[in-house]
C-alpha cells in the first residue's frame, strides 16, 4: 500500500493525498500543505507503513515556514500602514492654512493705545498702521502685532515721525 502526496496546480485545494485501499483509489484535497502532510502521516500510521522519522522534521519545517509567511505578511502590512500614515501627515501639513492675522477694530485699538479713534484714523491716513478690511463688512481693522509694536515704542508721537 502506498500513500502519496502531490500538488495539483490550478485547484482551489491544491494539495492532494492519494492512497489505494481494497483495490480502490482514494483522494483527498487540502488547502494547506501542512494539513496534507499531517493527513498523510495519519494514513501511513493507520495502514502500518514503516514510520519515517522525517515526518516530524517536515511538520516542524512547514510550521516554521507558515509562521514566517504570516510574519512577512504582517510586516508588509505594517510597512504600508506606516507609509500611508507618513503620507497623510505630509498632506495634512500641506493643507494647513497659515494662521489668520489677529486684528482689532479701530475702536478697540484706540482703547488699547489710549488715544482717540479720530487720532487713530489720522495715523491710518499717515501710513503708520496698515488698514485691513474684511469683504463682508465696512469696518476698518488694524493688526494686533502693529498695535503691540506701537505700545512697545516710546509713544504714539514717536511713530508719526
Amino acid at each position: 500500500m502506498k500513500v502519496s502526496y502531490s500538488r495539483a496546480k490550478g485547484r482551489v485545494s491544491s494539495h492532494c493525498i492519494t492512497w489505494v485501499y481494497r483495490k480502490k483509489r482514494h483522494r483527498k484535497f487540502f488547502r494547506r500543505r501542512i494539513d496534507a502532510i499531517l493527513f498523510k502521516h495519519e494514513k501511513e500510521s493507520e495502514f502500518g507503513i514503516d514510520e519515517n522519522q522525517q515526518i516530524e522534521n517536515q511538520v516542524v519545517f512547514h510550521f516554521l515556514a507558515e509562521i514566517n509567511e504570516h510574519l512577512q505578511k504582517i510586516s508588509d502590512r505594517l510597512h504600508t500602514i506606516e507609509k500611508s500614515a507618513e503620507e497623510n501627515q505630509r498632506m495634512l501639513l500641506a493643507m494647513q492654512k497659515p494662521a489668520a492675522p489677529k486684528i482689532l477694530r479701530v475702536s478697540e485699538a484706540s482703547k488699547v493705545l489710549r488715544v482717540s479713534s479720530r487720532k487713530l484714523y489720522y495715523l491710518l491716513e499717515k501710513g503708520v498702521f496698515k488698514r485691513y478690511k474684511l469683504p463682508h463688512t465696512r469696518t476698518t481693522f488694524i493688526k494686533l502685532e502693529e498695535v503691540e509694536k506701537a505700545l512697545g515704542s516710546k509713544g504714539i508721537d514717536a511713530l508719526i515721525e
